[in-house]
């Protein structure tokens, strides 16, 4: 009983710790300008994305408003710069401080900090998109959940349906738990947030081009593999309602050691002191 007792007093104190860490990470977010400047900038782009979309429904039906415009090239211009300008002052900054050695000697576990520091980040990325989540309100309600299959009324006006949406959520929050993870592995091996930002840039940008290697190259006998790697298209079939299993798998799997590293990376420096 007493063994029970103590265990549960554990894990509550660590919880404790991690929520404590987690909300300092996530005012810096919120309570500072610099959160709210990217808040702003990726809504307006988002808001240009949408404007493109509806261009193209205009001209073309056939597949839902989220699957336009996360194909759409303004899409990745932006999405992918996202990550670094979340992750790269997590640690990076920490460390060019000075604030990182005193933070490594309090009684706290190396693995607190690198949650801590990822699910405040992540929030914030999750925050980044709620706003989409306005854009099926902004049709006419009473025509949100008529028959028509390609996202156009009788009259010719853009109706979204809620369930279009629901797919294109699940694979952006998928991804991006991986790709928030990488940004702070990153950010945890330089003291310059710059050097974390192009160093997570140029890996997210490396992991996009390794599922067009079939476009480039064609078919070939390792090119399942690449086709299982293919976020544009994890995200095409995402966006027509068609959920697999196996990004779930892949993206959970690869947070997971992503994680894994970052905390070996941040005991190295935390040993080396």
């Amino acid at each position: 009983m007493d063994e029970s007792t103590d265990t549960v007093k554990r894990t509550r104190s660590y919880l404790a710790t991690l929520r404590t860490i987690y909300g300092k990470e996530l005012k810096a977010f919120l309570g500072t300008p610099f959160g709210w400047v990217v808040l702003a900038c990726t809504m307006g782009l988002q808001g240009f994305c949408l404007q493109a979309v509806l261009q193209i429904m205009s001209k073309a039906t056939g597949e839902g408003v989220m699957y336009y415009m996360l194909s759409n090239v303004n899409f990745w211009f932006y999405f992918i710069f996202i990550f670094p300008l979340i992750t790269m002052r997590s640690l990076a900054e920490e460390e060019r401080q000075g604030t990182l050695e005193g933070l490594l000697t309090a009684p706290v576990t190396t693995a607190q900090i690198v949650l801590g520091k990822y699910f405040a980040a992540y929030t914030f990325y999750l925050i980044l998109w709620l706003p989409m989540l306005l854009y099926p309100w902004m049709s006419d309600l009473g025509n949100m959940y008529t028959s028509m299959r390609y996202g156009i009324d009788p009259e010719g006006r853009i109706v979204y349906r809620l369930a279009d949406w629901v797919g294109p959520y699940c694979i952006l929050a998928l991804s991006g738990a991986f790709f928030i993870a990488l940004g702070i592995l990153c950010s945890a091996m330089t003291r310059s947030q710059i050097i974390a930002g192009i160093l997570s840039t140029c890996l997210m940008i490396t992991y996009y081009f390794m599922g067009r290697v079939t476009e480039l190259w064609g078919e070939f006998p390792a090119a399942p593999a690449f086709h299982y790697l293919s976020i544009t298209e994890q995200i095409s079939a995402f966006s027509r309602g068609l959920i697999d299993t196996r990004p779930v798998v892949l993206y959970l799997t690869l947070t997971i050691l992503t994680l894994a590293l970052t905390k070996r990376v941040v005991d190295y420096r935390r040993w080396r002191r």
